[in-house]
């Protein structure tokens, strides 16, 4: 018996999961989900606003705002190659990684102080504050390919 009141709690549980997130409409047989409606308003600072809460107008408006992305998601993978596909998972992937990975003014710094140091004399070097942002990416993407390689094996064949 008490498997079965389990057993039913769960069912309950996943079949309010499957309602919470139900279609609200589509673009050209493309589903859009009430929760992608629901981070859409949150994107446009609508904290307060559900999509249960607006108007037909306002539905529709939210729905016309979100087609765009699910028509180029669509596009990108009927039209994008396998290996264009992997370079874009790849590139955004990078993005990602870069966004939430921290570097400090005085690394940027530093790595500046070294090259210029490293300059041939007579070499023109832009001031530091002209390049910090450049020298931050740069930085960001060494510290990300420096995790991946950290353990990695490679075997020749």
């Amino acid at each position: 018996m008490k498997k079965i009141l389990v057993i039913l709690g769960v069912i309950s549980g996943l079949s309010t999961a499957i309602l919470a997130d139900s279609v609200v409409g589509s673009v050209n047989g493309i589903p859009i989900y009430k929760s992608e409606a629901q981070r859409a308003l949150k994107a446009l600072g609508n904290t307060n606003m559900t999509y249960d809460t607006l108007p037909p107008n306002g539905r529709k408006q939210l729905l016309e705002i979100i087609a765009p992305g699910k028509l180029v998601g669509a596009a990108a993978k009927k039209e994008l190659s396998a290996k264009e596909k992997n370079d874009a998972l790849s590139g955004f992937w990078m993005q990602k990684k870069m966004s939430s990975t921290k570097v400090t003014d005085k690394e940027a710094q530093d790595v500046y102080d070294k090259l210029k140091k490293s300059s041939k004399e007579g070499e023109k070097i832009p001031p530091f504050e002209k390049v910090k942002e450049n020298i931050k990416m740069q930085i960001k993407q060494d510290k990300i390919i420096e995790g991946l390689m950290k353990n990695v094996k490679i075997k020749v064949n």
